[in-house]
């Protein structure tokens, strides 16, 4: 059994449009928001999106809190403590290791409810774990984003929930337009928003599906919820091998398909993405071939050989997902967005053609850096050539000996047992002199190496 929701769908799914998966009356929980991922992407979701943070979790932290610009996010030991604290929210945000998402979505649900969506970033849940999260979210009434996604965001209403979409500066590249994003991978969900902006296309809102086994808001959903979005003119989707997601969507809107993972196909174990596993007709050619009979193409659109409706283009390059979608919308009679902001052309921050003289093409100038890697690139440049002299201890004069009755390893004569007795300072000594400092010694290179890591 599960809740009513849209009427279209034989499952529950209470999203029906775009407009409703990230909004500014969103109010969020993040369980495990002290984990060293929380740590440095939900400050950066908290600011951009106004304060919508209300607090997080972690066995044990209670009392602690995350500190932000706009101020510190309290931490309780469970959702129910939080709760009893007076906090309200209708989204929880799960860093939770893989063998405790399952527990978490189960005691969030149970302790709120409220709760209404739900935005996994832990990758590699079990498939067994998965379909007892969908059973719970189904009964409930709660929509799911990945797991194994980057979360969601809305250019728009300026709201990003979950993972780090649009990097550290959301604003750079979540740019307000008309299209809209819904990808398996949750870094190219970004790469594709800041290559749109080279045609002056921006976003409305992007999805970061995740790529496991079991995709909960998945491309059929994306496209319902895409028709009732009347700031969405367009849409771009990223699509990986595996799983039958894609087949028989009802496309009403300008699409570009960017399919990828041909290389995939002879693969007998997954690599990176879980679910990006190919069967049986289900490989990167398929689903290019799902996306050509929506459209009415028949080919890949390259550059070279731009192929396009209407209705979309298919590309497996995401570099000319841009000129793919001005062609397809300008068949549509729609403009862009804004002016083109930047290009895609190649620009080096190191170079060197040896004094040769290579044609035109192949010399390609080096341009300065943005920063901060600009005064990274700087001080390094300044470290050419001060390297301090390595010797090498592989068959090195006897440097490292392996005893053959004992097999331990000895480093120029001394037990490498004997040297983990010694100090930090009296090893650093010794792999410079070959030789271990006496008290007088140690102090001095105590002092010596404190002054430096202190200067």
């Amino acid at each position: 059994m599960h809740k009513a929701g849209v009427k279209k769908f034989p499952y529950y799914v209470g999203i029906g449009s775009l407009k409703d998966v990230a909004t500014k009356e969103d109010r969020v929980c993040v369980l495990n928001i002290l984990g060293n991922e929380s740590r440095g992407v939900t400050p950066v979701s908290h600011e951009y999106s106004g304060g919508n943070v209300v607090f997080g979790t972690g066995p044990g932290r209670s009392g602690q809190a995350l500190e932000t610009k706009l101020g510190p996010i309290p931490v309780y030991n469970s959702i129910k403590e939080g709760r009893a604290a007076g906090h309200k929210f209708n989204t929880a945000v799960i860093y939770l290791p893989p063998s405790g998402v399952k527990d978490g979505v189960a005691e969030v649900v149970r302790q709120n409810p409220d709760l209404r969506k739900i935005i996994i970033l832990t990758e590699k849940v079990s498939v067994q774990d998965a379909r007892v999260i969908r059973a719970i979210c189904q009964t409930n009434g709660i929509d799911v984003f990945g797991g194994n996604c980057l979360g969601v965001a809305d250019a728009w209403n300026k709201i990003r929930i979950g993972g780090a979409l649009g990097g550290n500066k959301p604003e750079e590249s979540l740019v307000k337009g008309s299209i809209a994003i819904f990808s398996n991978s949750g870094n190219f969900t970004t790469t594709i928003a800041t290559y749109l902006l080279t045609k002056g296309w921006g976003t409305t809102v992007s999805i970061s599906s995740g790529k496991d086994v079991y995709i909960h808001f998945a491309p059929k959903e994306f496209f319902y919820s895409l028709d009732n979005d009347e700031r969405s003119k367009g849409a771009v989707i990223y699509v990986e091998p595996g799983g039958y997601y894609e087949h028989g969507l009802e496309i009403n809107k300008p699409t570009i398909a960017c399919v990828v993972g041909r290389w995939k196909a002879k693969l007998t174990k997954a690599c990176g993405h879980a679910g990006s596993l190919a069967g049986s007709g289900d490989d990167a050619k398929a689903k290019e071939k799902w996306f050509m009979d929506y459209f009415g193409v028949k080919d890949i659109y390259t550059p070279e050989k731009p192929v396009f409706s209407k209705k979309g283009a298919v590309v497996t390059n995401i570099a000319h997902i841009p000129e793919a979608l001005t062609k397809v919308m300008e068949l549509n009679g729609i403009k862009p967005d804004f002016g083109a902001k930047g290009d895609l052309s190649l620009k080096c921050w190191f170079g060197n053609n040896q004094g040769l003289k290579l044609p035109k093409e192949l010399d390609v100038p080096v341009v300065k850096a943005i920063e901060p890697y600009a005064e990274q690139i700087e001080i390094i440049s300044k470290q050419v050539g001060a390297q301090y002299p390595r010797q090498t201890m592989k068959d090195a004069s006897g440097a490292s000996v392996m005893d053959a009755k004992t097999q331990v390893t000895k480093v120029h004569n001394v037990s490498i047992l004997d040297a983990s007795k010694k100090s930090f300072e009296e090893n650093l000594v010794f792999s410079l002199l070959k030789e271990y400092p006496d008290a007088y010694g140690k102090g001095l290179a105590n002092l010596a190496f404190n002054a430096y890591v202190n200067m």
